[in-house]
């Protein structure tokens, strides 16, 4: 049986390379991927130190860029504005480790950029393909597939219009807007609100109306926020298992967190995207439904768009059945779950080499047969978010160890709706995180898959050990909810 590694070894075998556009802690497993297929000691360029273990100064070189933003989203548009024009100094630490500029540079996932300091970038996004996650222009997609998807408007970005079709649109859970993108991508519900009162249209509609040219205006979805997620070869396209969006509320009229601004973590029309897990079980049938959507979502990019690499298709697990909301031609979040304990399935170097338009050994139905076994027998994931407040210094906080960096940890369990510190002689359920990010902390929590059982969806558990974080480390999150399940 061929192996992925084998297939990926030779691409990256004796050569140097270079992992930019993101916090150092992010960059530990791919760093770690790449020595074990070869390649030379990378050299990270990192826009800070990030929440998690780090590599050690014998897996690689690195040099960090300290950048904050005021959200996730203008973090990540400013490690691009970063990666166009790098200071001198980086630009001399990356030529005093690789004079000869031969080295690859594997950017983020949402870099179009050929070079990067005089290098070639590996495998860089197409703008043909980064047109398709505009949440205004998807619906056509879906409609000449004949993929089934929710009635939607696309209107202009002004008061009245998006409240005639919100109107004519709502089936009484409210409705949900959605703006495009005209100042650059967005995602993680940033340009998402969920409208159902006075307070929340006057807020969409300065908030989007900002930032917007045009909004699509859909019925608001009940129901699980999931994902499904392929791979597009030359010959096929694999598809794996749901992946659970952990999408929470706040409750309504609750406002934001304590001391909050409204522009970065809003009120209760806003929805905090906060992770991505597997531990969730659909329906069989509707598992199949949306395997067989991401078949036909696959072929229909490599027909139209000449698309290679990772996807996924975003939606809700409605009382109706999936419904899709948006695509995102990009690697996502919940395939690198799947594969994150997996060193034999770099799926993230994969995404890449097809994006470049490698030749491989290992194909559409090698990929899907092995990521699913793994995936269905071993769940992963659990919850994360962003957070004004920086974390307290290690040692602060009596009840929680120090661990990487200034990340700090806090073991728990679950039981009875709550998430609580766990006591001695009790095996914990799963370790919850504090530490820094360029917005300021980062909340994370890492589910045990030996301990948490798989079937019912983890929001309720990040609503319980988020309500913790605020208690244990004063993230300021806020009160939030999870959705309801109807199927």
């Amino acid at each position: 049986m061929p192996t992925l590694r084998d297939a990926l070894r030779p691409l990256f075998a004796g050569r140097k390379v270079v992992l930019t556009g993101g916090p150092l802690a992010a960059m530990t497993g791919t760093c770690r991927r790449l020595r074990e297929l070869g390649a030379e000691r990378p050299f990270l360029l990192a826009t800070g130190t990030g929440t998690g273990e780090v590599p050690g100064s014998d897996e690689a070189e690195w040099c960090v860029v300290e950048l904050r933003a005021p959200d996730v989203i203008a973090e990540i548009r400013a490690a691009m504005r970063l990666l166009r024009l790098l200071p001198g100094e980086v630009v001399a630490a990356l030529d005093r480790w690789d004079p000869a500029r031969e080295a690859l540079v594997l950017s983020p996932m949402f870099n179009e950029l050929p070079e990067i300091a005089g290098r070639r970038v590996y495998g860089p996004r197409r703008p043909e393909w980064r047109r398709l996650e505009d949440k205004v222009v998807i619906d056509a997609l879906w409609d000449d597939l004949g993929v089934a998807r929710a009635p939607s408007e696309i209107v202009p970005a002004e008061a009245a219009a998006l409240r005639a079709a919100a109107g004519r649109l709502d089936r009484g859970a409210g409705t949900a807007w959605a703006g495009d993108a005209r100042q650059g991508f967005h995602g993680g519900a940033y340009c998402l609100r969920w409208v159902r009162g006075a307070e929340d249209v006057a807020e969409a509609e300065s908030f989007l109306g900002g930032r917007c040219d045009r909004v699509r205006v859909m019925p608001f979805l009940e129901g699980v926020p999931c994902s499904i997620h392929g791979v597009v070869f030359p010959e096929g396209v694999a598809t794996f298992r749901p992946v659970e969006m952990v999408t929470l509320r706040r409750p309504q009229g609750s406002g934001g967190p304590p001391g909050g601004s409204p522009g970065a973590s809003g009120g209760s029309s806003r929805l905090r995207y906060a992770g991505a897990a597997t531990f969730w079980d659909p329906p069989a049938a509707d598992r199949e439904v949306m395997r067989d959507l991401a078949r036909r979502v696959g072929d229909g990019l490599r027909e139209r768009v000449g698309y290679r690499g990772a996807f996924t298709v975003d939606g809700v697990l409605a009382a109706e059945g999936f419904l899709p909301t948006e695509l995102n031609p990009r690697l996502g979040a919940g395939l690198s779950i799947m594969t994150s304990d997996l060193p034999d399935l770099p799926v993230g170097l994969l995404d890449r080499a097809l994006i470049e338009g490698e030749t491989l050994a290992f194909g559409a139905a090698d990929l899907e047969r092995q990521v699913l076994a793994a995936a269905d027998r071993t769940r992963a994931g659990g919850a994360w978010t962003v957070t004004e407040r920086r974390p307290e210094a290690p040692g602060a906080n009596p009840q929680a160890r120090p661990a990487a960096g200034a990340t700090q940890e806090l073991p728990v369990t679950f039981e009875a709706g709550a998430c609580r510190p766990a006591t001695a002689g009790r095996e914990p359920d799963g370790v919850l995180s504090f530490g820094p990010s360029g917005v300021g902390g980062f909340v994370r929590l890492a589910l045990d898959p030996d301990r948490v059982p798989a079937g019912p969806p983890v929001a309720p558990l990040a609503v319980a050990a988020f309500a913790l974080a605020d208690e244990r480390f004063g993230a300021g999150i806020g009160p939030l909810e999870p959705a309801r399940a109807v199927r």
